[in-house]
């Protein structure tokens, strides 16, 4: 094995030891008790994860729409934990490629 692939598999094992990892894993443990509930964040984020990647959408309608639904979503526990979770492992996710960008420099073209 490469250092390269050995640096990237001990990465990812300390992401996956980390306290936000454990959290967010302790947490979609919860909601899945709750299959009604899972299946409203799930939709939610699904809704959420199409409109950041779509292009021709009436956004204000759209984002209106999504706010409601994490307003009425983020009153239950457990699906706010479960979303504070997820924002926080994804925060740490980039972070890293983030860094990982920053560091290595590739040339891309303006678009």
């Amino acid at each position: 094995m490469d250092k390269v692939t050995e640096c990237l598999n001990a990465l990812i094992e300390e992401m996956r030891e980390s306290r936000a990892y454990q959290n967010y894993l302790c947490m979609e443990q919860e909601l899945e008790k709750d299959p009604e509930l899972k299946s409203r964040v799930d939709d939610y984020r699904i809704r959420n994860y199409r409109l950041q990647q779509s292009e021709n959408v009436d956004l204000y309608d759209a984002v209106d729409s999504l706010e409601r639904d994490s307003y009425a979503l983020r009153k239950s526990e457990k699906a706010n934990a479960y979303l504070e979770a997820e924002l926080e492992v994804c925060k740490m996710v980039q972070k890293v490629q983030d860094c990982i960008s920053e560091a290595i420099r590739i040339g891309v073209p303006e678009i």
